[in-house]
């Protein structure tokens, strides 16, 4: 009953709340605009843009740089309301979504129409680090629950600035996101290097390039494993001797622990273990608290529930492995061995006459991208309001060099589910969305 009637309540106050705006002229019609927007001078709809920026920093830098013709700049302080979480009239009497639909001016909901829109792409463009992507989920929930003909019809972009500005000597050039940017630096610092893994070989050119990238992409699981507390010379002693794969699965119930390598294992297990129980075995959660999950969160159900914590880096390890053992490299050639400090270095890097000690694999990709730093000054953007008008302008307002993407409805949806598994009360699938998407996070700031 209770939630019946907070239900009505809500649908009350939104119908007040879209009232209010219909009311408000400025608001649906695009009449009375919203005070911080440095509007274009056009009037040409076909031609115009609005960007929303993150700040009131980034907001002077972008007004710096706009072609004002057709560019027009609408600061966004703060994070805007959830649109998914909050009550309508909630939604509709927040002073930045006002704003966005002040600006906008073809309205909202069903009752929304496009021929009175005032521009024809609206740009979000927001910082490259956690808080920026978290700004733009935002307005990509309200565009698709408030102004979903706008998203439909192909009006909502999202702008790319650069993530690093990179200059060799005289020469300026801009780079999108981390992983080019480490690409690049891999290609530069190969050159001419030579790598000499102590057993008598001298790997270079497609050898040496091809141990590089099987290196970059083991990079990032490796790391992830790491930072679930699980060493990688302790799961090294966990191998398949058969097929010397790492397990996949680290496993609790009651009193026992298990490592599994295989899907088809861990389905083995819990067969078994569902026939000495008598009926299907209920789902515990780990203790996020100790490494690798360390058995389960709620002690006292330990007894009776099964944990299964899934370590999806491991397949990404797995693979990477078979192909160094195809260029003649185990996993102990990824560990520093026991040294102490007086034995020559376990491999070298040759360029010319320099050279460089290594004590493991994974330093080699540490050693070969500082070469290609060489010569090179790297400035890391944290923010838009870093970049200066003249930089802003050449790298994401110029239409000959900026990268828009069109939103298009399955986008706007997808942050939407998203939204609901990330903000929603529930918190399994959270994290389980977490654990899956771990590896592909990108650009980074913590």
């Amino acid at each position: 009953m209770q939630k019946g009637v907070l239900a009505a309540e809500a649908r009350t106050a939104a119908q007040k709340a879209r009232a209010l705006l219909r009311e408000r002229k400025g608001a649906l019609s695009g009449g009375g605009l919203p005070g911080k927007l440095r509007d274009c001078t056009s009037k040409d709809v076909d031609r115009c843009e609005l960007y929303l920026v993150e700040g009131d920093s980034a907001g002077g830098s972008a007004e710096g740089g706009r072609l004002r013709e057709y560019q027009a700049i609408l600061p966004l302080r703060g994070k805007i309301i959830n649109a998914y979480k909050s009550r309508e009239d909630k939604v509709l009497a927040n002073e930045e979504v006002r704003s966005v639909i002040s600006a906008i001016g073809a309205g909202i909901g069903p009752e929304a129409d496009l021929s009175k829109r005032r521009y024809d792409k609206v740009v979000i463009m927001t910082d490259a680090d956690v808080d920026g992507s978290h700004i733009r989920t935002l307005l990509l929930t309200f565009f698709y629950r408030q102004m979903y003909q706008l998203v439909v019809s192909g009006h909502v972009y999202v702008a790319q600035p650069p993530l690093f500005r990179v200059r060799n000597k005289k020469q300026v050039y801009y780079v999108q996101t981390e992983e080019e940017m480490k690409n690049q630096l891999l290609d530069q610092g190969l050159g001419e290097g030579i790598f000499l893994p102590g057993d008598g070989r001298e790997l270079v050119g497609e050898e040496m390039q091809k141990l590089c990238r099987t290196l970059a992409g083991l990079e990032d699981a490796l790391v992830a494993l790491e930072r679930r507390g699980i060493s990688l010379r302790d799961h090294a002693g966990r191998r398949d001797a058969e097929t010397k794969k790492l397990p996949m699965y680290h496993v609790f119930f009651g009193s026992e622990e298990h490592w599994f390598t295989s899907r088809e294992q861990l389905e083995g297990y819990v067969t078994s273990k569902e026939e000495v129980t008598g009926g299907e075995l209920e789902a515990g959660k780990a203790d996020e608290n100790k490494p690798g999950g360390g058995g389960a969160a709620d002690p006292e159900a330990a007894d009776h529930q099964l944990v299964v914590i899934d370590l999806h880096e491991v397949r990404s390890i797995n693979a990477g492995l078979a192909e160094l053992d195809l260029m003649g490299f185990g996993i102990e050639a990824l560990m520093p061995e026991d040294r102490t400090g007086t034995e020559e270095p376990r491999y070298l890097l040759r360029r010319g006459e320099h050279k460089v000690g290594i004590d493991d694999l994974r330093g080699l990709l540490t050693a070969v991208r500082r070469a290609g730093e060489k010569g090179l000054s790297i400035t890391r953007f944290k923010g838009l309001g870093e970049m200066n008008a003249e930089e802003l302008r050449e790298t994401t307002l110029d239409p000959a060099n900026r990268t828009l993407l069109r939103v298009t409805m399955d986008d706007a949806a997808a942050a939407d589910d998203l939204f609901r598994v990330l903000m929603g009360e529930k918190v399994e699938p959270r994290r389980k969305f977490i654990e899956r998407n771990a590896l592909d996070v990108r650009n980074l700031d913590i």
